[in-house]
């Protein structure tokens, strides 16, 4: 009785739903095979890049500002704030008022970098600072996870360091949160990673400027002056490695074509452009010690190829070893003594 009233009902169904039926399992075992294509071809996430360390001794923290926003730094520390921890790469500028005027630092950082600097609230100056070994190493040796504030376990860092992309997270969205001029980039966000294609965009500028340099056409335009606002634009914009160094590739490959011509001159017209942009690089830094040895100017040659080993962590190693021949070189022609560090 049961079989057949069960076979009245299927007799009953219009027919059009009995045809779904079979299309509506192939659509199903359709999706679930896409999905699992998808599954297996996405990529694999990038490897997250460590934050750095940003020590600033002796400074006037009340009247400091970093990348153009002002905070009550000692706020966010259990001891005297000394300096900061979670410092995305890239380009970064710290402004400390004086009795003797404001002091600008202007710099770039790569990730995992521990940089020290000291106030000179005399001369209104920042000035290179020798960290002592033992902190040095402490936070050389921090993993990255332990600099990124969503680790759930993390090792305890010093309470004199302000985690630096939290803090201005959480100051730049606060309304009334003093924000300093010549920066129009700075806004909320300004430490969230910057677009590609708006990377993209200033590389291609600069390369055009390096362009002009290259071929003698710049004599009329001040194109200094065009590589510095692209410089602006990243100010306090997280950026990846290859970012950075794809920015400033036309810069690099030219001036050392340029220098390896003899053509020191143009070379050094074509690094102030990158350092213009990224200041201090390092990878720039060895190429314009080179330029300056070649031009005979050899204790300014040295003082830029120390500069840059001292950040040799950023180098490869092809330019490690290039900066080191042409110091041990000048060293020699100048009869200093040649330091071998271990």
């Amino acid at each position: 009785m049961a079989r057949r009233s069960e076979r009245a009902r299927i007799e009953w169904l219009p027919p059009f739903l009995v045809a779904l039926v079979p299309l509506a399992i192939v659509l199903a075992i359709a999706l679930v095979v896409v999905i699992r294509a998808r599954r297996r071809t996405r990529k694999p996430r990038a490897a997250r890049e460590a934050s750095a360390f940003v020590i600033l001794e002796g400074n006037l923290w009340e009247a400091c500002a970093v990348d153009d926003l002002r905070e009550p730094w000692g706020r966010y520390t259990t001891e005297p704030v000394r300096g900061f921890c979670g410092v995305p790469a890239g380009r970064h500028r710290i402004r400390t008022t004086t009795p003797s005027g404001d002091a600008t630092l202007d710099f770039v950082v790569y990730p995992g970098e521990v940089l020290s600097f000291r106030l000179d609230s005399e001369r209104a100056r920042w000035e290179p600072w020798d960290l002592d070994p033992d902190t040095r190493s402490a936070l050389e040796a921090v993993p990255v996870s332990s600099m990124d504030v969503t680790a759930i376990a993390r090792p305890k860092l010093p309470g004199w360091l302000v985690h630096l992309r939290t803090t201005i997270g959480v100051g730049g969205g606060r309304l009334g949160a003093p924000r300093l001029g010549g920066n129009a980039t700075a806004t909320a966000s300004t430490l969230a990673r910057a677009p590609e294609d708006g990377v993209d965009r200033l590389r291609k500028r600069l390369a055009k400027l390096v362009a002009m340099a290259d071929t003698g056409t710049d004599s009329d335009l001040d194109i200094v002056a065009d590589a510095r606002a692209i410089g602006e634009a990243l100010v306090g914009r997280c950026l990846a490695r290859k970012e950075m160094r794809s920015l400033v590739g036309s810069v690099r490959d030219a001036a050392t074509r340029l220098a390896s011509n003899g053509d020191t001159d143009r070379a050094m017209r074509v690094l102030s452009l990158g350092l213009a942009v990224l200041p201090g690089d390092p990878e720039l830094m060895v190429i314009a010690g080179c330029a300056l040895a070649a031009r005979g100017e050899a204790d300014e040659a040295l003082r830029v190829l120390n500069a840059a080993l001292e950040r040799d962590r950023c180098l490869e190693a092809e330019d490690v070893a290039r900066a080191m021949r042409a110091r041990m070189e000048l060293r020699s022609q100048l009869g200093r003594s040649v330091r071998v560090s271990p």
